[in-house]
């Protein structure tokens, strides 16, 4: 593999970390019919729909998404 191709591949890779960093580090919390996240989750309506909607569905847990 010649030396260009060898620092283009690095110079992705740097990318892709700096990248995958901000991407971790930064959770979004979206607000749902005017509500914060707090607000949500205190809420016992919306948290027993999302109970139900879980419960019929399975989770993986290694993805963190549910699968209906």
């Amino acid at each position: 593999m010649s030396r260009r191709a060898m620092m283009i591949l690095v110079g992705l890779t740097a990318l892709n970390a700096v990248a995958l960093t901000i991407n971790v580090s930064l959770p979004l919390r979206a607000a749902v019919g005017g509500k914060t996240y707090k607000e949500l989750v205190a809420d016992p309506d919306f948290t027993s729909a999302v109970q139900s909607i879980v419960q019929k569905c399975g989770v993986n847990v290694d993805i963190a998404k549910v699968i209906c």
